[in-house]
């Protein structure tokens, strides 16, 4: 595994865990990012992408020391795809690897001038959203209900000492009523964040925030794995 300043080391960040594909680069505290709607096609699009920015941050993928990946929850496919992808370059390269769940990545994306609480969700269909809830202070992020599969009227009265609450994914837009209902009843402060994008620097920052926490846990590749939240249709027929 390559060693040194870990604040130094260049990272690579990978999440596709929804529609969204996010893949950035970390060379020296500069980032180098691509992030937009892929239509869930990110096993044609991301390796042209990631090639591109290599080339803009002027390296090789030898000269990555630190991988993080998006683990989910979200689509199978996508989830799938980054773990599957991220654990292979950490193998082959021998270096750490970082398994991010995806809504904290959003959430720590999220730019606030003051304390509030981020919902990010994500539509997982059968009015459902995959979803966690965050707190940020002082640019610390802090997760007080536990990304998983959630109905929207669950996960909103499962969350405590509100305050200002910041939402943002597509699972958000889809249940915007049900959002606004909870807000009026509860007098809460609430503003939607529409097609929100996650940010690349936030995701290195929380990548190597993770790694410097526990660096022996993330040394094996075999830690990482994906965080579905919910048996995919195909098991649940398997299983009947």
């Amino acid at each position: 595994t390559k060693t040194g300043d870990p604040s130094q080391l260049n990272i690579l960040v990978i999440d596709t865990s929804t529609d969204i594909e996010l893949m950035c680069i970390s060379v020296n505290g500069r980032i180098y990012q691509h992030c937009s709607s892929s239509g869930m096609s990110h096993s044609v699009t991301m390796f042209q992408n990631l090639a591109f920015l290599l080339s803009q941050a002027s390296i090789k993928m030898n000269d990555i020391g630190l991988i993080g990946t998006g683990i989910g929850p979200g689509s199978f496919t996508g989830i799938r795809i980054a773990v599957s992808t991220a654990r292979m370059f950490s193998q082959i390269l021998k270096v750490p690897l970082v398994g991010l769940k995806s809504p904290e990545i959003y959430a720590a994306s999220v730019k606030c001038s003051e304390p509030a609480t981020v919902l990010a969700a994500f539509d997982a269909k059968k009015s459902r959203v995959f979803a966690g809830v965050y707190r940020l202070d002082d640019t610390k992020i802090h997760e007080t209900v536990k990304p998983g599969d959630y109905f929207m009227k669950d996960l909103l009265y499962s969350i405590s000492n509100t305050g200002n609450l910041t939402c943002i994914g597509d699972g958000c837009e889809k249940y915007i009523d049900i959002i606004e209902e909870f807000t009026i009843e509860n007098r809460i402060k609430y503003k939607f964040i529409k097609d929100f994008l996650p940010d690349g620097k936030a995701a290195a920052e929380l990548t190597l925030e993770k790694y410097n926490e526990s660096p022996d846990i993330y040394a094996d590749y075999n830690n990482t794995i994906p965080f579905y939240s919910r048996q995919s249709d195909a098991e649940l027929l398997k299983n009947k």
